[in-house]
């Protein structure tokens, strides 16, 4: 098996590519949302400075916001809105049956753990809260689920525990980059 893989590695991650590339479309109503935010994020300030109100949110916290912003309503509409209503239906909960046997089902296994990397590196980096790993973890659990349901009670993809696990991992992996650059930068501005 891991051979076959590797002997299919160009087409797979050809593959791969070739659907990320696909989904970047969406990127354009993300960035939509998320200047909207902006502007009324600087209306805000500005208001707050009009009153005399002390506001004390870093430009760093503002632009990790805004790509989360992104982020999200490209998963929105990658996951709702590039698919027919009723188009898909079923559940599938037998764990790892998603792998399949060809590069398409193989490239959808992992693009279903990079999906959510980016989640579990802007979560900590937009909100200290989700800095701790298990309220990082279980928030990409929580909202793979939701859609999962979501797909399932609208026909619009096949709800699958594979894709909730693999969401869930690519979670972990973004909080691992997010903890590791965390790290490394305050080690960094400590010197």
């Amino acid at each position: 098996m891991v051979q076959e893989l590797l002997l299919e590695t160009p087409a797979f991650l050809g593959r791969i590519l070739s659907d990320i590339q696909s989904v970047t479309k969406y990127m354009n109503a993300g960035i939509v949302i998320a200047l909207v935010y902006v502007v009324v994020y600087y209306l805000i300030i500005l208001l707050f400075r009009l009153l005399k109100i002390k506001y004390n949110h870093k430009r760093s916290h503002v632009l990790s916001v805004f790509l989360l912003l992104v982020y999200t309503t490209a998963i929105f509409y990658i996951v709702f809105m590039s698919r027919e209503v009723g188009e898909y239906s079923g559940a599938n909960l037998r764990l790892f049956s998603s792998w399949g046997k060809t590069n398409t089902t193989h490239a959808y296994f992992v693009e279903n753990i990079i999906m959510f990397v980016p989640m579990g590196i802007l979560l900590p980096c937009s909100y200290g809260r989700f800095r701790k790993v298990y309220k990082c973890v279980l928030t990409c659990l929580l909202i793979s689920l939701v859609i999962e349901i979501t797909q399932y009670i609208f026909g619009i993809g096949i709800a699958e525990i594979d894709d909730v696990l693999n969401n869930t991992i690519g979670g972990f992996i973004g909080w691992c980059i997010w903890r590791v650059c965390a790290v490394c930068y305050k080690n960094l501005t400590q010197k």
